[in-house]
């Protein structure tokens, strides 16, 4: 059903775009992925620039989102205007179904609150029903991170319900590509 992707995948809004990773991007995705307040509600630690080094090389080795199977991807978030790295976004593997992905977005904190994640989120549904040509894409986070919870249902996703996983309680969301 997907197919490898030869070409960077097309995202991109009035304000924000995706494109492939570069070894340049090194210092802003550690400056992003290291701030504590990224990780409030996951079960994560800030990275080291090892662990950004490593995730980097991983990305670039595995050309996420450009020749990794099915639409897939993981890509920084640059701000159209000045091409300011300020977050990474992708669509994920989720379960054994490639019909399925994930949704994910990481966005700098000093770009919270202007739109950034309901506007890439609009723009990755429609690349992920699209090109990337998934039946479902759905989401999760931690049940206290409500500006997440209201990202998800401003871009059409459904709550679907609330579980432990990994000890943590998360609320997750879905949305289906219209028939």
């Amino acid at each position: 059903m997907n197919m490898i992707l030869e070409v960077t995948p097309s995202i991109r809004t009035q304000r924000l775009y995706v494109r492939p990773w570069h070894e340049g991007d090194m210092p802003s995705l550690h400056r992003i992925m290291s701030n504590q307040s990224v990780h409030t509600y996951t079960d994560e630690s800030p990275w080291t620039e090892e662990r950004a080094r490593a995730v980097l090389d991983w990305c670039n080795a595995n050309k996420m989102g450009w020749k990794w199977k099915g639409g897939y991807f993981n890509c920084p978030l640059l701000l159209a205007e000045c091409n300011t790295l300020i977050g990474r976004v992708g669509l994920n593997p989720y379960g054994d179904n490639d019909g399925i992905a994930e949704i994910e977005w990481t966005i700098c904190e000093d770009h919270w609150h202007q739109g950034y994640a309901t506007e890439i989120g609009k723009a990755i549904l429609e690349y992920g029903f699209g090109e990337g040509g998934f039946a479902s894409i759905v989401g999760f986070t931690s049940t206290r991170n409500m500006s997440a919870r209201q990202v998800m249902k401003k871009i059409g996703m459904e709550h679907i319900g609330d579980r432990e996983q990994h000890n943590r309680k998360l609320s997750f969301f879905q949305i289906k590509r219209e028939q």
